[in-house]
């Protein structure tokens, strides 16, 4: 299974599920972003953003994501991992699952490299979202290399988008290192993010 950042599946629950956010709304704000987290990174943040491809392919899908996008338990689908980073600092890791059914309708999101998903799919008119979730990861099951990220933060915030393209869904879970919350780029702590980081 492609799986870089996770010792364990998220739980994902509606905003509710969360009554700590209700007194955070900087973190509601993001996790909520309706447009294209690329791009709220870039207006937010100054420094160069990158996209790190950490690995993609057909891969096993988590069980709460097969039940989501409607799969058997055994399905496979693609799946593609990358970090989000501006001036060598990771901001966010991030998780796209397209159905092996809905690949040929989605080609342009299976080849899509170091280029953001966002510029590709909200360039589609089409594009909804029916479905968003958060979840609150505990640092117990991220990886090891992912949990070195938080800190001293114990957990961190993330959400999973499902989305809908010409009648297509595909889910796109995003990761929110504690940085991205604090409004700015700890450049002392910033330097070159390997390709290959997890």
């Amino acid at each position: 299974m492609i799986n870089n950042f996770l010792n364990s599946e998220p739980e994902w629950g509606l905003t509710g599920s969360f009554p700590i956010l209700e007194s955070s709304m900087n973190i509601t704000d993001w996790l909520s972003e309706p447009g294209s987290l690329t791009q709220r990174i870039k207006q937010t943040f100054s420094g160069e953003f990158a996209v790190l491809l950490q690995e993609q392919g057909q891969s096993k899908v988590f069980s709460r994501d097969s039940s989501q996008l409607g799969l058997e338990q055994t399905d496979e689908a693609f799946v593609r991992e990358v970090l989000l980073t501006v001036s060598g600092q990771i901001m966010v890791f991030a998780r796209t699952t397209v159905p092996n059914s809905a690949q040929n309708a989605l080609e342009s999101l299976t080849n899509l490299g170091s280029k953001p998903l966002g510029e590709v799919i909200f360039s589609y008119p089409d594009l909804k979202r029916p479905d968003l979730h958060f979840g609150k990861i505990p640092r117990s099951s991220l990886s090891a290399n992912a949990a070195q990220l938080l800190g001293q933060e114990r957990y961190l915030w993330a959400r999973r988008n499902t989305y809908k393209i010409a009648g297509q869904v595909f889910l796109v879970s995003e990761f929110f290192l504690p940085i991205v919350f604090e409004g700015q780029v700890a450049m002392k702590n910033a330097g070159k993010v390997p390709m290959q980081y997890f």
